[in-house]
């Protein structure tokens, strides 16, 4: 059972390795050092290995040591031909499969597991995530993406989901989430190796935030680049400006601890289109623009016509629960205008 539960961290070891470098490669001249990389790279990995090992061991350790893991996997195949309707038989499977290194049929078992779940098992949702990311298959990242968001509004203290998502975010230069989803996984209790690990990450986070604030302050009258330049203009085209506030009859109701978050959609459903979380201070003055869009493929357009909720979270959770309370309005992204948005209305 060690060697097999070692064989297996190795290949997530080198497919995780696949995945991560790219993510944390440089871009542009601007981008920190190779070394700065792969110091990241070894926390990233260091931190995906404890997680399997502390998620991931249970099921292992409940087969019988004299078992091959090929016995298992066929064991696990025989009860899912005899009982397609075994939800958990189906994760079980394809969590196998994934320890083997075979993602793509892992995938085909969690998307089992999903259409039988009707796609509200965050275990599903976010072993999909997964597989698709350790496929190497860049046209799926944001679709891996989206199952793995999907997974956090379902469950947020979801392991997989909170990893992946953070590394992601820290990909793409958004510090703030980064740390708020490696600070959410240090909260789960890993073990010491693993929360030291991810303490020395977002330290690493709070060095580059410390940084962009600083250089911030020294460059006000600095000439700006042509890619900052593109990025601030891209903001503009979208940016909706909010004044949020509370409606006076529920101000009796008003929790004394929560969280603001403010969420932009679509009109043809899906993920939010942007999302910002905010403290619990009203009235209060804030904007969203495609910045901060959770999937890069799928954010605001200039133009677009959306619907901005913003919403009270009693837990501090991203997921609606019975009692918050909320308010809507319709927006132009990029209108300029600053629109009023009331939170006036709660939640059954």
């Amino acid at each position: 059972m060690t060697a097999f539960l070692s064989f297996a961290l190795l290949l997530g070891l080198i497919a995780g390795a696949f995945l991560v470098l790219p993510l944390v490669r440089r871009r542009t001249p601007g981008a920190r050092a190779p070394l700065a990389a792969a110091v990241t790279l070894l926390v990233l990995l260091m931190a995906a290995l404890g997680f399997y090992a502390l998620f991931g061991e249970a099921y292992w350790r409940a087969a019988p040591a004299d078992v091959e893991p090929d016995q298992s996997i066929a064991s696990l195949a025989r009860n899912v031909e005899h009982h397609p309707d075994d939800e958990p038989g189906w994760l079980r499977l394809a969590e196998g499969y994934a320890g083997l290194g075979n993602y793509a049929l892992a995938l085909r078992c969690y998307e089992s597991a999903n259409r039988l779940s009707g796609g509200r098992d965050p275990a599903a949702l976010s072993g999909m995530g997964e597989a698709m990311l350790l496929q190497e298959d860049a046209g799926r990242n944001d679709k891996a993406a989206e199952l793995l968001e999907r997974a956090l509004q379902i469950d947020p203290r979801n392991p997989k989901a909170l990893y992946y998502t953070a590394v992601m975010a820290y990909r793409d230069g958004r510090l703030e989430l980064a740390r708020e989803r490696f600070s959410a996984m240090i909260a789960l209790g890993p073990p010491e190796s693993v929360r030291t690990a991810l303490q020395r990450q977002i330290e690493d986070i709070d060095t580059q935030l410390r940084a962009q604030s600083a250089g911030k302050a020294s460059g006000a009258s600095a000439a700006v680049s042509p890619a900052s330049a593109s990025a601030s203009a891209s903001a503009d085209a979208t940016r909706i400006r909010l004044h949020v506030t509370l409606s006076p009859a529920l101000a009796r109701q008003l929790p004394p601890t929560g969280v603001l978050f403010v969420f932009v959609r679509s009109a043809d459903g899906g993920p939010p289109l942007a999302v910002k979380r905010s403290t619990l201070t009203l009235p209060q003055d804030l904007d969203l623009s495609d910045t901060d869009a959770m999937v890069a493929s799928r954010a605001m357009k200039p133009g677009q016509d959306v619907a901005v909720v913003a919403r009270i979270s009693a837990s501090g959770s991203a997921t609606p629960s019975s009692g918050d309370l909320y308010g809507e309005v319709r927006a132009v992204a990029g209108s300029g205008k600053i629109l009023p948005l009331q939170i006036d209305q709660r939640s059954p």
